[in-house]
């Protein structure tokens, strides 16, 4: 009987309070005026009890028959009581609105006719009366039941309606945002052979001329590179709409504003600490650890429900650490979701780790550590450079033997020359254009991972193309740059993959972590309406509507389903909404009664 109480809503209690007043009313009549009651008072206490609990328990035992059940005990009672106390027949017209607040449109008709017309009829005539007054009376009060229902029901659909309005609102701008991808996609494709090749050459030809001139010339040459980088840089927006996060001129900047800016915006505490001297790091680095920041924070506050939160970033010769703590809830277990996943991959690019520490009622502490120094290389990095212009190639190899740890083993204008080149020079790191005439990069990619498949490729671009570089990783593509990349970060890059690692740019990785996240939404809300289902439930929420009749928890869900258990948390409050239930015992319980399992 409680697991039923605890389901109530609020019209549930309005439907108890007036049947409680009603049974009040008639165990008072007897202290009240004893002349209402001829019989003896004991046999109406009984009878009106079993008719204030029988329907309950009915309810909780098989809520299909409650109705009938409501309108038998109801009427028959309210017979009996005409004859006994004909001055309390006005106190039937009290269980006549509970049973039309019960009531729905399939079963409206067959309570509504006994209650509104045929017991009242048969109370005016056993107690003398005129029937059409009580017959009145009592299909007044029902009416005004069922009108209440019709509202409640009314709300709840639209709710209902709200979210798949939502839900088609997210569904529109995908497309438009499809539509536009593929715009960008072939303007980035014809901008790629023209202005965008040319302000690459432009920059890669003047940074391979800055040894070889003056230093009273080295101004004018970084003035030329940041008039063509600013160029390109212009062009990216305009082609992708990039609003990247301004990240201060330190890391320990950037991370004492977005803490403090969570801390305005929340109202939580948050303590930021810097130990050590910073140096000059590279974005990449910077923008990692940043993510980072920001994902434990909302964490903390969302999941942890934290009021405080401590922030160290601990810097040496040797390593980087970003530590995370809060006073949170903790939880035992964590579970890698879309978020941390994201961070981990980008940590994993950098050589880097990401650990998690947390227990129940002890908080969360999230440890992001990035080595700063590689390990040596031992020997020189065979390199094989592969671009169809012949200015980028002979740049790229004069600014690469400038460095002792590379050597240039041969240049190629196609894949099908580069592949001829693998063959007979055997590099350890192929870095090549995507885009060339004949065999283009991916397919020298797949040709060469074939044929070769330790051997280390990294793909360069003009411009960021997510759907490129996950097909370019898919193969097996240890690296993927923009071609504007500063030398000494291009060739930082190359030494981490030399070493094991892994390496894309940053613009290009955020571009392509947002396109995996919109996927995976796209897939879960959208992926299974081919079906239509009652009360606007999707194929997942039918499925764990499943799985939770079979008497599964949510973790078992989660595992089954190979999801978070936030994940499923929220889909089960998104399925209660639409059963317009509180809880799982609830909705199983109307989804057997609604056949919708």
């Amino acid at each position: 009987m409680l697991s039923i109480i605890k389901k109530w809503f609020w019209y549930d209690w309005i439907a108890f309070a007036i049947r409680t007043f009603w049974l009040v009313t008639i165990l008072s009549a007897e202290f009240i005026d004893p002349s209402l009651i001829v019989v003896p008072f004991w046999r109406v206490v009984i009878l009106a009890s079993l008719v204030y609990l029988l329907p309950l328990l009915i309810q909780y035992r098989k809520e299909s028959w409650y109705l009938g059940a409501e309108v038998i005990a109801a009427g028959f009672f309210h017979v009996y009581l005409a004859y006994a106390a004909p001055g309390l027949l006005w106190t039937f017209i009290l269980l006549v609105m509970i049973v039309g607040l019960g009531s729905t449109r399939r079963t409206y008709v067959w309570t509504g006719l006994p209650l509104g017309i045929i017991f009242p009829a048969i109370n005016g005539w056993i107690a003398d009366r005129s029937p059409y007054e009580f017959i009145f009376s009592c299909s007044f009060g029902f009416a005004i039941g069922f009108a209440f229902n019709v509202l409640i029901q009314s709300s709840k659909q639209a709710r209902i309606i709200q979210e798949q309005k939502q839900l088609l609102e997210q569904h529109l701008t995908r497309i438009e945002e499809l539509t536009l991808m593929e715009e960008r996609n072939r303007l980035s494709h014809e901008l790629h052979d023209t202005i965008g090749h040319t302000l690459t050459s432009m920059i890669i030809g003047v940074e391979s001329l800055r040894s070889s001139v003056p230093d009273s010339e080295i101004e004018r040459i970084d003035s030329l590179v940041r008039v063509a980088q600013r160029s390109l840089d212009d062009i990216r927006k305009h082609l992708h709409q990039l609003s990247p996060v301004s990240l201060g001129p330190s890391l320990g900047e950037s991370l004492r504003q977005l803490s403090d800016e969570f801390m305005k915006s929340t109202g939580v505490a948050v303590s930021f600490r810097v130990i050590g001297s910073e140096t000059p790091l590279m974005q990449k680095i910077n923008f990692c650890l940043y993510r980072c920041l920001q994902e434990s924070l909302t964490n903390a506050v969302r999941h942890g429900q934290a009021s405080a939160i401590s922030v160290q970033l601990h810097v040496d010769n040797q390593q980087l650490r970003l530590q995370i703590e809060d006073n949170g809830i903790g939880a035992e277990g964590i579970r890698f979701g879309f978020g941390l996943s994201g961070i981990k991959e980008r940590m994993d690019q950098l050589l880097g780790t990401l650990t998690v520490h947390s227990q129940l009622g002890q908080g969360t502490v999230v440890i992001c550590s990035i080595p700063l120094q590689t390990e040596p290389v031992l020997e020189m990095i065979r390199l094989l450079i592969v671009d169809d212009q012949e200015i980028v190639t002979g740049s790229l190899k004069q600014n690469f033997d400038q460095d002792p740890n590379f050597l240039v083993v041969d240049t190629a204008g196609d894949g099908r020359a580069a592949l001829e080149c693998c063959e007979q020079s055997k590099p350890d790191i192929v870095l090549m254009d995507i885009r060339m005439q004949g065999m283009n990069g991916l397919e020298a990619l797949m040709e060469m991972k074939h044929r070769w498949p330790a051997m280390k490729v990294v793909l360069m671009t003009t411009f960021e193309d997510s759907i490129s570089a996950a097909t370019a990783l898919e193969h097996g593509a240890e690296g993927y740059m923009l071609k504007s990349v500063h030398p000494r970060e291009m060739m930082e890059a190359l030494k981490l993959i030399y070493n094991g690692g892994t390496w894309i740019d940053q613009s290009i990785a955020t571009r392509l972590f947002e396109g995996m996240k919109r996927q995976r939404e796209q897939l879960e809300k959208y992926g299974s309406r081919q079906a239509q289902y009652p009360y606007g439930l999707t194929k997942r929420e039918m499925e764990i509507l499943e799985h939770l009749s079979n008497g599964l928890r949510y973790k078992s869900i989660a595992a089954k389903m190979c999801l978070s258990e936030g994940t499923i948390r929220n889909y089960c409050s998104i399925l209660y909404s639409k059963l317009g239930v509180s809880n799982r015992e609830e909705a199983v319980g109307f989804a057997q009664t609604e056949s919708i399992l």
